[in-house]
């Protein structure tokens, strides 16, 4: 591999790393990380079954035989490696993009107690429901983990038509569903011109759990 084009990073190229990375997309000329290679086989399936299938040209025991990872931005891969290299007391000042790139990589790349963490961290910082749920869907993460950002989108009086394009077909179907059933009953509790923002957040979680045939759900603030 020529390495004339190929820089080293600034802050995850360590000296005592065990392991070169050659980080790159089909655009770019690519990075060269050098980071401890017993995080990654300790975490994630996908990287300790490529380290045993490397051959010696691509082992990542030198910066010339550094394992390869295409299709990955150096700025998305540099969010992944922060989890490991930086304190937990910083993963709360974190942004909602952060936590995004972490999740589809731990994702992608199996690291079963990252993705975790990600999905812990979204669920401390706001998003819009409908972002939320989009989300939440792409990467299969469990919907009851969802019943805020529903409860919130049963009490709007409207929704938009690209926010109802976003959502999907058979979402809106079930959000409009449990908004009917919630404005019914309040109406038999005696509700004057009753809506769906009229009934109580217990409520909607009984209506949206059987609307969305969820067994079990745990109202989150």
């Amino acid at each position: 591999m020529g390495m004339s084009r190929i820089t080293r990073h600034p802050q995850y190229y360590l000296h005592d790393g065990s392991v070169s990375i050659h980080a790159r997309n089909p655009f770019v000329a690519g990075t060269v990380f050098r980071v401890h290679k017993y995080f990654l086989e300790r975490e994630s399936e996908y990287f300790r079954e490529g380290f045993e299938a490397a051959g010696p040209q691509e082992d990542g025991r030198s910066d010339q035989a550094a394992f390869r990872l295409d299709d990955v931005k150096i700025s998305e891969f540099e969010r992944l490696l922060w989890v490991f290299y930086n304190p937990q007391y910083m993963y709360d000042e974190q942004p909602v993009d952060h936590w995004i790139t972490i999740l589809d990589l731990a994702t992608r790349w199996k690291f079963p107690s990252v993705r975790d963490l990600a999905v812990r961290q979204l669920q401390k910082l706001d998003m819009k429901p409908v972002e939320r749920i989009i989300i939440y869907n792409k990467y299969n993460l469990d919907k009851s983990l969802l019943l805020p950002a529903y409860i919130r989108l049963c009490k709007q009086p409207s929704r938009s038509v690209e926010d109802g394009k976003r959502l999907g077909m058979p979402t809106v179907l079930k959000i409009n569903e449990a908004r009917e059933y919630a404005q019914r009953s309040a109406a038999e509790q005696g509700c004057h011109s009753p809506t769906s923002a009229d009934a109580e957040d217990q409520e909607l979680v009984e209506i949206l759990k059987d609307v969305f045939g969820l067994s079990y759900l745990q109202a989150r603030g």
